[in-house]
């Protein structure tokens, strides 16, 4: 009778999984776990079937991209399109392809699509929204042993692969540049709270705060939803304070948009009255009739970074990459005084 990697499965009470891990040299197995699968292999004069196994290991060069994608989302989450296109130009530089996979439709659970993906071997790897990053999602590609990064650190202790940006780094540029403009009661506008990249970044605000002894006024922090009318109501409502602030942060473009909107109205003088710094430079920052200096981010090149490093794990899947990439820049503009006109 040919013995089958079922029987093998079977005689070690594992899963038929945990047998191709042992027979592909692949991680994640215990050692003993594994000890106990070669013993038993050795017992039962199990030959792996090395065509069987070539073809496990045999690439396809695609590799799956995963966000929710729904009608209006380049204008909710435009960014995600800078990174698509870097991961897509790197792919492509080295010969591989670019699939999406869309984690909004079908009514299925992003666990069931990701399952579904990795058995029917349509991919090499997953690149996915941290977002997406749940200890169960971890689960499902630890135990397929499954090339993946995340594009945002996940929020819990994890061995998945991720690449962000230093959006604590990016706040803290963005105060110490109001600063050295004069700045010394500065508000913040926001996102809500649920929003990880303005958490994120309020903290190092509060971090940078410190950092130059200047004070975090609960007064002059703003929670926004993304509605132009109401983040213009807020920006009014701070501006309107009997000590009001002489400098604002911006966590994006749109917030920027509902800010400048408000000191206009209130016929206040930019940048002599007060400075402004604003998160992202597109696809807000050509619309607005005063250009705002902005704390940019290369996310075209985190893109690039992450095809890059994905496939990196493709060749060698038992590699773990969490890094931080695409470090923030400001581009002065007319929202904040230079140093040189500081009298």
């Amino acid at each position: 009778m040919t013995i089958t990697i079922k029987d093998i499965a079977k005689a070690a009470d594992v899963s038929t999984a945990t047998v191709s891990k042992v027979i592909n040299g692949k991680m994640y197995v215990s050692p003993a776990t594994r000890e106990n699968v070669l013993r038993i292999m050795k017992e039962l004069n199990y030959v792996p079937n090395a065509s069987a196994a070539n073809l496990a290991r045999r690439s396809n060069k695609t590799i799956l991209y995963a966000d929710n994608f729904y009608k209006g989302a380049p204008y909710k989450n435009p960014h995600m399109f800078d990174i698509i296109c870097g991961v897509s130009h790197e792919l492509s530089r080295k010969g591989y392809h670019l699939s999406l996979l869309n984690l909004d439709s079908c009514g299925k659970h992003p666990k069931e699509l990701f399952e579904e993906a990795i058995l029917s071997h349509s991919a090499d790897g997953i690149i996915l929204s941290g977002v997406f990053a749940t200890p169960q999602i971890e689960r499902l590609m630890l135990r397929y042993d499954f090339p993946q990064i995340c594009i945002g650190k996940p929020d819990f202790d994890t061995l998945l692969s991720w690449i962000d940006i230093n959006n604590m780094l990016s706040a803290n540029l963005a105060v110490e540049h109001l600063f050295s403009c004069g700045s010394r009661k500065i508000a913040f506008m926001g996102d809500h709270e649920t929003d990880k990249i303005f958490m994120d970044r309020l903290r190092g605000f509060r971090a940078a705060m410190e950092t130059v002894g200047l004070e975090v006024r609960d007064e002059y922090i703003a929670y926004n939803d993304p509605d132009i009318n109401a983040i213009y109501e807020a920006a009014t409502r701070i501006l309107e304070l009997s000590d009001p602030p002489d400098g604002i942060i911006c966590t994006n473009g749109l917030m920027a948009v509902g800010t400048i909107r408000a000191i206009e109205v209130k016929g206040l003088s930019v940048p002599e009255e007060i400075e402004l710094v604003a998160f992202d430079d597109y696809p807000y920052s050509p619309a607005v009739s005063v250009p705002p200096t902005v704390i940019d981010i290369d996310l075209f090149s985190l893109g690039v970074q992450a095809g890059n490093l994905l496939l990196k794990r493709v060749r060698d899947p038992a590699m773990l990459i969490q890094t931080y990439t695409a470090l923030p820049r400001i581009l002065e503009r007319d929202t904040t005084r230079t140093k040189s006109k500081i009298t």
